[in-house]
């Protein structure tokens, strides 16, 4: 009810008539939520923050930008079918790396390395995990991010599920290491957390060199 009442009331969205065609780049007042945002986690050198019709067509941007037909780009397993269906549409291939059942649906980085080829170009770490709810540990994050900097590897973190954590489990996002934000793509979103799907409001964060 408080959701419908901001979103109504004088100074809300609807009777401010922001429910037609906004900025390509998203009104001012979102692209300033969105970096404060960043900055309650510490973050003030993000160069460029894209909002999208919710998260998925700034993951589809990021990968249309980043991969030619026969790049490939590793994903997880099991994982988001949003990912195998855009890798289709650009004829580039989807490299799974297995998530490991046993050790509560954590990336193996081993295997993630084992996979890598000189036409990866990209890694996806949904975390939380779509569809197994597992959130990556710390210790298996920065496995994976030193992965991917030594393979110079972009790496798509989706964190639309960041704050849908429970049981005192605590979601660390990927803006919060420092060694490979000029390589890290941030996706996030507010349709899934603040159960506004039809609105569909999404973005990507990064630096503008990586998805401008």
């Amino acid at each position: 009810v408080q959701q419908i009442e901001v979103l109504r009331g004088p100074q809300g969205a609807l009777y401010g008539r922001m429910n037609g065609y906004a900025p390509s780049d998203g009104y001012p007042q979102s692209l300033e939520a969105i970096r404060e945002w960043a900055d309650g986690k510490g973050i003030r050198d993000i160069q460029d923050i894209v909002i999208g019709h919710g998260a998925s067509e700034p993951i589809e941007l990021a990968l249309t930008a980043l991969v030619d037909p026969g790049d490939n780009v590793l994903t997880p397993a099991p994982g988001y079918p949003l990912y195998t269906a855009v890798m289709a549409k650009l004829g580039a291939e989807e490299n799974p790396y297995l998530l490991d059942e046993e050790n509560e649906w954590q990336p193996d980085p081993a295997d993630i390395e084992a996979r890598i080829n000189e036409r990866t170009r990209a890694l996806v770490l949904i975390n939380p995990n779509n569809p197994t709810g597992s959130v990556c540990s710390r210790e298996v994050m920065e496995q994976v991010m030193e992965i991917a900097a030594r393979h110079r590897l972009v790496v798509l973190s989706d964190e639309i599920y960041s704050r849908m954590t429970y049981d005192g489990v605590e979601h660390a996002s990927l803006l919060e290491f420092e060694n490979l934000r000029d390589r890290l793509i941030v996706l996030d979103g507010w349709s899934k957390t603040y159960s506004m799907t039809g609105w569909r409001i999404g973005w990507a964060a990064g630096p503008s060199d990586v998805i401008g």
